[in-house]
């Protein structure tokens, strides 16, 4: 979903408490309220036990690609 303006967020879950949490996709959104919202709308066919959103730009890169 590319919304003008919008910046990418990344979408982590997990189905259960007991497991890790992975990465499951992204959203493009302007605000935080509007990336929660597209992520609870595009994810929501599952089950989830936690759902969490990262602006793509407060994710630190370890490793780069030569």
């Amino acid at each position: 979903m590319k919304v003008s303006g919008a910046e990418p967020w990344e979408v982590f879950a997990r189905q259960d408490p007991g497991i890790p949490i992975r990465h499951v996709g992204r959203v493009d959104a302007s605000t935080l309220d509007d990336a929660v919202v597209f992520a609870a709308t595009l994810y929501e066919e599952w089950k989830w036990a936690d759902l969490f959103i990262v602006p793509r730009r407060e994710i630190t890169q370890l490793v780069r690609p030569d």
